[in-house]
């Protein structure tokens, strides 16, 4: 049996691999989106950083002695370790398009231009009420109208871990994450002139229709992606089940989107002006996917049963959430209705992580979400207040 320091190590170090990874997912999709070199040479950094967190997991793994009983969960950090390697990988292979200075097609752009969540890069002006605003407030999303800063940049460098008594000056650019409306209101507050600092170069209604397509396809990709990983880690810290048989889940249709962009740029070769602004957008889709199947094989664990032995005990927290998917219909109580307004996570414990609609998907939905006919979402919370939930919903259950 490993000792308590020991096996809160493992914890320490799988939550540090957790937040890190997700935060390189952010940034080398932002990367991509501006085209910026900086963002780009960062997430080379943060690979690093994962390169090591992998390398303390495996440390760990060999120095426990483990026994005959262990040996699984053992393997188990080692297996995780190369997981999140790969998902390291991926992204630097998205970052090194822009180092390499690939040329990048305006889908690209949209691919995070249409997305529910966006990354917006916003300049503060002169006047702005954001200047001297704080580190600590900077914490509290409520302080940016709803926008989340993933990063500042200030005279050519950017910082990532905001101290608390920083605070912003004239002339600050931030790497925010948020709903259009919301990005909208910060580029209000940050110029005063409600003007835009960035919108795709081209505008969506002068592409093709493929395009149009492809765009969708690449955005559902990334907010699977990111649902994907989100969840695998989940399902490892609760030990859940139902949580890693939905990466599972994920994992197959993200193959199935990579499919359907692989058909549509071959079929459009024509809308391309320079063969190589094809291979972003193919490496993008296939770095999605690639995260999908690092995902699944941190899920898997808990299907084998893995992380039920003693050296992943402590690491594994007691929850009684379950995970559920529920499709709306025309008839559904929900239909027509905000998500914020259906109170649904104060009367029942359980709340909307995703909405796939179509073949898009919306990861994390806004409280000003509007649910639509043929919706599908992903709930998660406690057993007791799912049924009500659904009842609320007048959604029906998928198994």
């Amino acid at each position: 049996m490993r000792s308590d320091t020991e096996v809160k190590s493992v914890k320490e170090i799988l939550l540090e691999m957790k937040d890190t990874s997700e935060f390189a997912l952010s940034l080398a999709y932002a990367s991509l989106m501006y085209n910026d070199e900086e963002l780009a040479n960062e997430v080379f950094i943060l690979e690093q950083e994962l390169d090591s967190l992998s390398h303390e997991l495996f440390r760990v793994a060999v120095m426990s002695g483990a026994s005959r009983r262990e040996a699984d969960a053992l393997a188990g950090l080692l297996d995780i370790g190369v997981a999140v390697d790969e998902v390291s990988d991926a992204m630097a292979d998205l970052a090194g398009l822009v180092i390499k200075r690939f040329p990048m097609h305006p889908v690209l752009s949209w691919m995070f231009y249409k997305a529910d969540e966006m990354i917006g890069l916003i300049r503060v002006e002169e006047g702005s009420p954001l200047i001297s605003m704080s580190g600590e407030h900077l914490e509290d999303p409520v302080n940016l109208v709803g926008c989340e800063v993933l990063a500042l940049k200030r005279s050519g460098r950017w910082i990532y871990e905001i101290p608390k008594r920083f605070e912003i000056r004239e002339g600050d650019l931030l790497l925010v994450e948020g709903t259009e409306e919301s990005l909208e209101n910060l580029r209000t507050l940050a110029s005063g002139y409600g003007r835009r600092d960035y919108a795709p170069k081209l505008p969506i209604e002068e592409m093709s229709e493929e395009m149009r397509g492809l765009a969708e396809v690449l955005s559902s990709m990334r907010s699977l992606s990111e649902l994907s990983l989100y969840l695998s880690y989940a399902s490892i810290f609760y030990n859940n089940m139902e949580m890693a048989l939905e990466v599972k889940k994920l994992e197959e249709e993200l193959d199935e989107l990579e499919d359907r962009v692989y058909e549509i740029v071959f079929s459009s070769m024509g809308s391309f002006r320079d063969p190589k602004e094809i291979i972003p957008i193919v490496r993008a889709a296939s770095s999605s996917e690639r995260v999908g199947d690092a995902a699944y094989s941190i899920a898997s664990l808990v299907e084998r049963g893995i992380t039920a032995h003693p050296v992943l005990e402590l690491v594994v927290e007691e929850s009684e959430d379950t995970i559920k998917r529920v499709v709306l219909d025309e008839e559904s109580e929900a239909v027509g209705r905000r998500i914020g307004d259906l109170n649904l996570e104060e009367s029942t414990g359980v709340w909307v992580l995703a909405v796939k609609r179509g073949l898009r998907w919306i990861y994390g939905p806004s409280d000003n979400e509007l649910l639509m006919d043929g919706d599908q979402l992903i709930l998660i919370g406690n057993e007791e207040g799912m049924d009500d939930a659904i009842q609320i919903l007048g959604g029906k259950l998928l198994e």
